[in-house]
């Protein structure tokens, strides 16, 4: 390993322009001199001190405001340490130095491309080379000076993407409005090196939440699934149904088992095959976890997600483990998670889920947006204020087309104090100076009880009447809230530590018809986001649509910025020796 290390330490060394030193390869080792020692600290210090405080930062930095802020640290680091160098000790590297190294080329883990850090050159580290060779070379003075300072940037951007996502993409995203984590680099950076801790101080930045440790598995297991070919197409425009023989048959068995969803016998090839009941159940739980219906019907929808490509796959787990790094790294021993793209809602305690229920989300022109914020308080037997657009474009032409709306929808109309007022005095040319909400009761269209963590959106959870919606497979139909399909059992759950709310009370409150607030001893955070490939708490990869868009935006961002970094690679690059010249020092 060491080895190869020297090699790509040398070749990264010389990536950057105006470094001004020559790495020697391919002579003798009698017949080279040994590289230059550092004689006195003072040297070293005025050497780093002229690479950090150069006019221009080094081509490595990237020329946005993140490359700005991060190479600013980078120069506080070192003006904090009287530009003492950190990661090449006399010509030499320490072993923070590889740790860094090892961390780096470890990032495809979590699904971080390590090009996003200039580090092509880095991932023949991965291949295992003879151990202790960098440890024997040294770097000429100017040499470790530069190389020193971009590994000290290299540690900052690696940092910084593991703390709150890749190059700052979460402030990117106006969709995306939960709040990120401040954390301090440099004094993460400072202890990691002199506790020689930099590969626990990176890992410590990495989610600790169950979900996203179960996703960097699922990553692992379809990176291996796509490394031995991923799972062959089903023809199109086919429709078997339970009961049926059919044809293609053999083609769906083959494609369930390659994916893991079937483990039985795959019929031949050339005739019509029965459609057998394990073969069913295995189309029924490929069916449930891509978000369709399970009725074991193979028609267009269900063909459409068998033959979306591994390597597509592999790419939404990437994804959706960049926004789990969007969110706080502490999110408390318990919290509520609900993923838009799932439509479901989670209930996370000290790593386990003691309650998880379908949800309902906003339609596309409605979208349930996305952030985080805490419960304080439920309300039974809500009143429903209906929000001004929803007034304007539902409720007032509802009322000029029938006379009996609001009676037969219970509502009232209110003035600007809140009282209640007679709809025949509405001035119809000033409607603002009303508004409209509906009684508490079973018809009232947050159901019974609407669980409150107030926030800029006017956004919550809330029971529904409409429960049929809970057996559709897609249930985004909301006008942005989140419809609860166990509202009893959340409500029942909130108040666990108030003994006083039991089964019982919770549900009378529930019907009483009205209004009553109880506030939570504790406030509970709620998360809404959104992911479309996760890992259900029974350990089933699930995969959904991209029903808001987000993923083909991320995606072009990811796109955007990884080129802008390649771009920057390529003009320093173009004044190297040949790569196969640095390499085959290494043979």
């Amino acid at each position: 390993m060491g080895r190869m290390a020297v090699v790509v330490g040398m070749l990264a060394a010389t990536l950057f322009t105006g470094w001004g030193s020559r790495v020697h390869l391919g002579a003798a080792d009698s017949d080279r001199k040994p590289a230059p020692r550092i004689d006195t600290v003072l040297q070293a210090k005025s050497e780093l001190q002229e690479v950090v405080q150069s006019t221009a930062p080094p081509a490595y930095v990237t020329r946005d405001a993140e490359g700005a802020r991060l190479w600013n640290q980078t120069r506080t680091f070192y003006e904090k340490r009287q530009f003492a160098p950190a990661w090449i000790e006399h010509g030499s590297p320490r072993p923070q130095m590889n740790a860094l190294i090892s961390a780096i080329h470890a990032a495809d883990r979590d699904g971080i491309d390590p090009e996003l850090y200039n580090a092509a050159l880095l991932e023949r580290r991965s291949q295992g080379t003879s151990s202790g060779f960098l440890a024997k070379k040294r770097f000429e003075s100017s040499e470790a000076d530069a190389m020193d300072a971009y590994l000290t940037y290299l540690y900052m951007k690696y940092t910084s993407d593991l703390a709150d996502g890749v190059s700052d993409l979460s402030h990117a995203d106006p969709a995306w409005r939960i709040k990120a984590e401040s954390f301090d680099v440099l004094d993460r950076l400072e202890h990691a090196l002199n506790d020689n801790r930099v590969a626990e101080s990176l890992a410590e930045l990495t989610p600790d939440a169950p979900a996203y440790r179960a996703l960097r598995t699922a990553l692992a297991d379809y990176r291996e699934l796509a490394a031995r070919g991923g799972w062959p197409t089903v023809p199109t425009g086919i429709k078997v149904k339970p009961g049926q023989s059919s044809e293609h048959v053999p083609a769906i068995a083959r494609r369930l088992a390659a994916s893991g969803d079937y483990s039985g016998a795959v019929p031949a090839d050339g005739q019509p095959a029965a459609y057998t009941f394990d073969l069913q159940e295995a189309v029924k739980r490929f069916q449930r976890r891509h978000g369709l219906a399970d009725d074991a019907v193979v028609g267009a929808a269900v063909v459409a997600e068998m033959n979306v490509p591994v390597d597509a796959r592999v790419r939404q787990i990437e994804l959706s483990l960049e926004r789990w790094r969007w969110l706080p790294r502490e999110m408390g021993d318990r919290y509520i998670l609900v993923n838009i793209p799932e439509m479901r809602l989670d209930v996370w305690e000290n790593g386990r889920v003691p309650l998880t229920m379908r949800v309902v989300v906003g339609k596309q022109d409605t979208q349930t947006p996305i952030f985080s914020e805490e419960m304080t308080h439920l309300v039974f037997a809500p009143y429903w204020n209906v929000p001004p657009d929803i007034a304007k474009n539902e409720t007032l032409p509802s009322i000029l087309k029938d006379t009996s709306f609001l009676d037969r929808t219970n509502m009232e109309v209110v003035d600007s104090a809140g009282n209640p007022i007679d709809p025949a005095s509405i001035d119809l040319s000033g409607p603002g100076k009303y508004r409209f909400r509906q009684r508490p009761g079973a018809s009232n269209s947050l159901g019974l009880v609407k669980f409150m963590f107030p926030n800029e959106f006017n956004v919550y959870l809330h029971d529904t009447p409409a429960d049929s919606l809970f057996a559709r497979a897609s249930r985004a139909f909301s006008h942005g809230c989140v419809r609860l399909e166990q509202p009893d059992k959340l409500a029942e759950y909130v108040l666990g530590d108030q003994p006083d709310w039991t089964p019982e009370r919770i549900a009378e409150a529930m019907q009483a018809g009205q209004e009553k607030t109880v506030r939570l001893k504790k406030a509970l955070p709620v998360y809404i986001g959104y992911w479309t490939a996760a890992v259900s708490p029974d350990g089933v990869v699930q995969f959904r649509k991209d029903v808001y868009g987000m993923d083909g935006r991320l995606t072009t961002m990811l796109a955007e910025r990884l080129q802008r970094l390649r771009t920057g690679a390529m003009a320093t690059a173009s004044v190297l020796n040949p790569v196969q010249t640095i390499a085959a020092a290494g043979q």
